[in-house]
């Protein structure tokens, strides 16, 4: 069983998918699946996944009949984990280095918290934004865990899937699920925050959060 479970939901994203895997499968923590999934694409990301997959073993390929959207595509990679935490990752966006084993050295460090919340930078295409706006919640929480009913000013962390770690046996034992439609993630965000009986946090930015000129559903 590996230590992390990476889903990464892929849909007309070609120009950016391979630097989206290669910051995962380069990663100094090598205790991980990548589970990536067509999402019936139209361009090449299905044969980009398949040439990843044919060259690391750690990389499962998933290919959707039809097109679900980002929301289904992650419930369609969760069905195939088998990694103690779930990561999400969208395949635009790619991890900084040393990542994944700055996650894994604070989730030992509080002791397997339900979720585990760390940072992200906007990156544009002039350059690297700021860090988010709750990094100060993020660095008050130090090694600390909590709940939502004792801290409930945590509600106000980016209501997004790829900041956060989830315990997988809590994630699927609370059947939680993405729905369709745009900002899928806020919902079930809220709903994991109020189940999770011991959150905590990382003050380190871990994910590239690519502000793309055109195709964000953001932009919308």
């Amino acid at each position: 069983m590996p230590r992390f479970s990476v889903i990464v939901p892929v849909y007309k994203v070609q120009g950016y998918l391979r630097e989206c895997l290669d910051s995962i499968l380069t990663q100094s923590c090598t205790d991980i699946e990548v589970i990536a999934v067509d999402d019936c694409s139209p361009d090449n990301c299905g044969t980009i996944i398949d040439e990843y997959a044919a060259l690391d073993s750690r990389v499962t390929a998933v290919h959707l009949p039809q097109n679900v959207g980002l929301g289904r595509a992650r419930n369609a990679g969760v069905r195939h984990a088998t990694g103690d935490y779930l990561l999400f990752l969208d395949s635009d966006d790619s991890y900084t280095p040393g990542a994944l084993l700055a996650i894994d050295e604070r989730l030992t460090a509080t002791d397997g918290p339900d979720i585990l919340v760390f940072d992200h930078v906007r990156t544009h295409w002039w350059g690297r934004g700021d860090r988010s706006m709750t990094a100060d919640l993020l660095a008050s929480a130090g090694t600390d865990t909590f709940d939502i009913v004792s801290s409930p000013q945590y509600l106000h962390l980016f209501l997004v899937a790829w900041n956060k770690a989830y315990r997988r046996d809590f994630f699927t034992g609370h059947g939680f699920t993405y729905q369709q439609g745009l900002y899928e993630d806020a919902p079930v965000t809220y709903q994991a925050l109020m189940c999770a009986r011991r959150i905590a946090c990382l003050d380190r930015v871990c994910v590239e959060y690519l502000q793309r000129r055109r195709g964000a559903i953001t932009r919308t």
